[in-house]
């Protein structure tokens, strides 16, 4: 990612223990208020507060954005998914795809469920980027791609995409898109956790992509070192 120009702020901090106030915070700005029972049913984020923040692919789609939001992992058993109901313009076509009962960690057939999510990016991204006889002009587009590999303590899953992630990520066009890479916690189980744990689970990667025209000077050089959330 750095040979990309990638820039890493490394002092990225999460709010929460897991992935409901971390996910609820990052695609809409706002803390999760009285979540316990989802993010749906939540005082700040639930279906009954109609004031409540707005998501980020709702933001995307009021700008005429096409929108995906999509995970590689069994949507059954994703209480996150289930709980946003994100709404996109792509992304549902694979809620149950990659339920299943698996001979090998996160393969569907011969193939990483990885490669299926990244694959379908691509064909989203080349569908609007490129027009054709079907899509006669093209549209801006923002995809929110979710990988559960990470999901194992023993970093054996995630090491297995690294050169698919890099891939994908050198296929965009990095001259007018911004990408973030970024996790919604650290590492919050595994044998370290005793020791180490909770300072682990409260510092996420981020990395973040900004285009040349609209980097502003070294704002991204000077503040990569400030704490954020």
């Amino acid at each position: 990612l750095k040979m990309l120009g990638f820039t890493s702020f490394s002092k990225y901090t999460a709010v929460g223990n897991n992935s409901g106030p971390n996910q609820a915070a990052l695609f809409t700005g706002h803390p999760l208020l009285g979540g316990r029972d989802g993010i749906k049913s939540s005082d700040s984020h639930g279906d009954n507060n109609n004031e409540g923040p707005r998501w980020l692919w709702d933001a995307f789609n009021l700008k005429n954005y096409v929108t995906l939001k999509a995970e590689n992992g069994c949507i059954e058993n994703s209480n996150m998914v289930q709980s946003m109901k994100p709404n996109t313009t792509h992304g549902d076509q694979l809620y149950e795809m990659f339920c299943f009962d698996f001979d090998r960690p996160n393969c569907l057939g011969k193939h990483l469920t990885a490669q299926y999510l990244t694959d379908y990016a691509t064909q989203f991204i080349d569908a609007y980027e490129n027009p054709n006889s079907v899509n006669t002009k093209s549209q801006p587009w923002a995809a929110f791609l979710s990988f559960i590999d990470s999901h194992e303590d023993t970093v054996t899953l995630i090491s297995y995409i690294d050169t698919l992630l890099a891939d994908f990520i050198q296929s965009i066009d990095l001259r007018n898109t911004i990408v973030i890479v970024s996790s919604d916690h650290g590492l919050h189980y595994g044998p370290s956790f005793a020791s180490n744990g909770e300072r682990e689970r409260a510092e996420p990667m981020l990395q973040i992509h900004m285009p040349a025209p609209l980097k502003a000077d070294d704002v991204f050089e000077n503040n990569k070192e400030m704490f954020v959330t």
